[in-house]
């Protein structure tokens, strides 16, 4: 039974751990990426094509009741959007008065089309500064995920417009499918679907509270009263910021959670190296225990990791104890203590091992494979200077033993 309720306070503790860990790297990836410009980059391309999509519905509606004012007026009635932003009994009387579309009507869907790709572009943009190689898409993929924008953008418009505050549910769930559709189909690799719908729960979760948030510490018909239509528009402003600011917030979870072993070895790495070691960050990520030990390996003293010549290419990061490097049987090349990486020749030139590498000591050590280290090589700039540092040495070393 303890060891029932053990186990459980450890897994506990684990999740609260990653969790904390998960949060500190989204805010430093967010503010690093500059992703609050793009969300402004990106309710500014929504509220752009909103305006053309909303006056193409409503002429929709005119032309297929014309017949019957009384029943266009009623069901213009019903879109909560409009509803809520503008004069329904004067938008009412122009949109049935508007008989024949004509060269307007063309430019209104030109229009449409023009915005709908600027607010494509813009989300490209975005999910392309969160996720690698978005940028290196073929450029029949990029035009395909637009259109799909744009044709998702316009959907939602139709869905949104006729929304009442009872159909609240059904309108967030489209726009969460849209959004889980977004982090899957926009970047070069898919993210895991788990991931993706880690983010767009996040997503959703936050919006919905921040938009349930002024019911509660604001007087909402006071605060019409006081405003009227302009306090509307703000509010409405300021919900459009926030969903985009939290949809790539989203997103950059959705990066985070499936990239999360090679951004927390990343961070490890650089936070052991940190002179400074007293920075609330660093003390979060200064330590393997919990998503890094399934890489921990343990050596006794005397032990190979590895031999010249053999076929392997797992790159080593050394925890504790020494480790002895030999270009050729008793020949030692050089010790290679804590912070130091073993093995990293083989992983960049894809070839056998070109030393042999024994505990020098007992030993303790992370053993990377391929694909995680190229992970955490493009995530940490640092890595890049210790591997290039430390092949350096190695060379200084080499040369040393070669002229005695």
């Amino acid at each position: 039974m303890e060891t029932m309720i053990q186990k459980i306070r450890t897994k506990l503790v684990w999740c609260g751990k990653s969790t904390v860990q998960c949060v500190l790297i989204m805010v430093e990836l967010f503010n690093k990426n500059g992703l609050a410009n793009h969300a402004a980059a990106g309710a500014y391309g929504f509220l752009f094509s909103a305006a053309p999509t909303l006056l193409i519905v409503m002429l929709f509606i005119s032309e297929v009741v014309k017949s019957t004012p009384e029943t266009a007026v009623a069901i213009i009635g019903q879109m909560g959007l409009i509803n809520y932003a503008f004069n329904l009994r004067r938008l009412s009387e122009n949109i049935l008065n508007f008989s024949e579309p004509g060269i307007a009507g063309v430019i209104l869907i030109v229009g449409l089309l023009f915005t709908t790709r600027i607010f494509a572009l813009s989300l490209q943009r975005g999910l392309g500064v969160i996720f690698p190689g978005t940028d290196s898409i073929k450029p029949v993929k990029k035009l395909v995920s637009s259109v799909l924008i744009e044709a998702a953008l316009i959907l939602f418009a139709f869905t949104a417009v006729f929304v009442s505050n009872a159909g609240l549910l059904s309108f967030h769930v489209m726009a969460g499918i849209l959004v889980f559709l977004s982090y899957t189909l926009v970047p070069a690799k898919a993210p895991k679907r788990s991931a993706a719908f880690a983010g767009t729960i996040c997503c959703l979760g936050l919006f919905f509270a921040f938009i349930l948030m002024p019911q509660f510490m604001l007087k909402t018909e006071r605060f019409y009263f006081m405003y009227g239509t302009l306090g509307t528009l703000l509010i409405l402003l300021i919900n459009v910021y926030f969903f985009f600011a939290l949809f790539y917030a989203g997103a950059e979870l959705t990066f985070i959670i499936d990239s999360f072993d090679a951004l927390l070895l990343a961070r490890f790495i650089h936070a052991v190296s940190e002179t400074e070691k007293k920075r609330f960050s660093t003390r979060w990520f200064a330590s393997v225990d919990g998503t890094l030990n399934k890489y921990i390996r343990s050596y006794a003293h005397g032990t190979v990791l590895f031999s010249r010549g053999e076929e392997s290419y797992e790159v080593y990061y050394v925890l504790s104890g020494d480790a002895a490097i030999y270009l050729d049987e008793g020949v030692l090349l050089m010790l290679a203590g804590p912070g130091k990486l073993l093995g990293e020749m083989g992983h960049f030139l894809s070839e056998s091992r070109s030393a042999t590498v024994k505990a020098h000591t007992d030993l303790e050590v992370l053993a990377i494979p391929p694909l995680l280290f190229q992970d955490v090589l493009q995530f940490n700039y640092d890595a890049d200077k210790k591997v290039i540092t430390l092949l350096s040495e190695r060379l200084r070393n080499a040369n040393e033993k070669l002229i005695s």
